[in-house]
């Protein structure tokens, strides 16, 4: 594995792997469950007619990481579709921030995960994955009528992207839960987690310079496990369910930052050791 493989995003290279459990999620009424079906050309959803906004559990099945946008009036999913290629191809910097101006992203999981996502408002929400062969969306679905009250799950921890860029939150997680993931308000910038299990007492530093690095075999402190989300745009949160080794493990993100000419988070410093137990 070259240190270009680990430098992806969910909404633009998405890297692949994730061990995730199916964990159910309490609240003080049932939770709508919405299921998200991915595959090479489309993503099929079920469970959305007549939902209404709200938190919903997801379950998603396929290769990759679906997440959910929502998209400003004026502004549509080729639109963002068109954005999307010129900065993948060119790295139009001003192509990226068009799309991150006039687009929501409220998360998601990847194959063979489950969480929750809020859907804040009635409206219309896009299903998004970037598949092996390039952007893959499905279907645009219509939430109407009041926003349904929800509590959010019991969780066993958090993880926060906070401005910096940098992580906060959970230093140590039980091996097998849910944890809140949360994109502080102030970050400017949508994020993602990676959670990449490695050798005991690997270091951010070392992590850092393989990224760097671009090439050479796979170091010999990265380890199998490793889960991955969708992304959230500031302000946005979700739960996720896990069930990994225990061990070390490295928290990652690649969104690409417009500030910095596209440069992932994580070769911006982006790197936070916990530890599974």
């Amino acid at each position: 594995m070259s240190a270009t493989a680990l430098v992806a995003s969910p909404l633009l290279l998405s890297p692949t792997g994730v061990n995730a459990s199916v964990a159910a999620a309490s609240s003080s009424a049932a939770m709508p469950q919405v299921k998200a079906t991915l595959t090479r050309k489309t993503i099929r959803m079920s469970g959305v007619d007549r939902l209404r906004a709200g938190r919903v559990k997801l379950s998603v099945s396929g290769k990759g990481v679906v997440e959910f946008l929502m998209f400003d009036k004026g502004y549509d999913v080729a639109d963002f579709a068109k954005d999307l290629g010129k900065f993948e191809s060119k790295n139009d910097i001003k192509a990226l921030r068009r799309a991150l101006a006039n687009t929501t992203i409220l998360g998601g999981v990847a194959g063979g995960g489950t969480g929750t996502v809020v859907f804040p408002r009635a409206g219309s929400y896009t299903p998004f994955a970037l598949g092996q062969r390039g952007p893959v969306f499905g279907k645009a679905f219509t939430l109407r009528g009041p926003v349904r009250s929800s509590r959010t799950p019991r969780t066993d921890g958090r993880i926060i992207a906070k401005n910096g860029p940098s992580w906060g939150g959970a230093s140590h997680l039980p091996m097998k839960g849910r944890f809140l993931f949360k994109n502080k308000g102030n970050t400017g910038v949508p994020h993602f987690v990676l959670l990449q299990q490695v050798a005991e007492g690997t270091t951010a530093d070392q992590v850092l310079e393989f990224l760097q690095s671009e090439e050479g075999p796979p170091p010999s402190w990265l380890l199998p496990g490793t889960l991955e989300t969708g992304s959230l745009s500031p302000g946005r949160s979700m739960t996720v369910d896990y069930d990994l080794p225990g061990g070390q493990y490295v928290v990652l993100c690649f969104f690409p930052d417009p500030k910095m000419g596209g440069m992932p988070h994580a070769l911006m410093g982006m790197i936070k050791m916990i530890h599974l137990m």
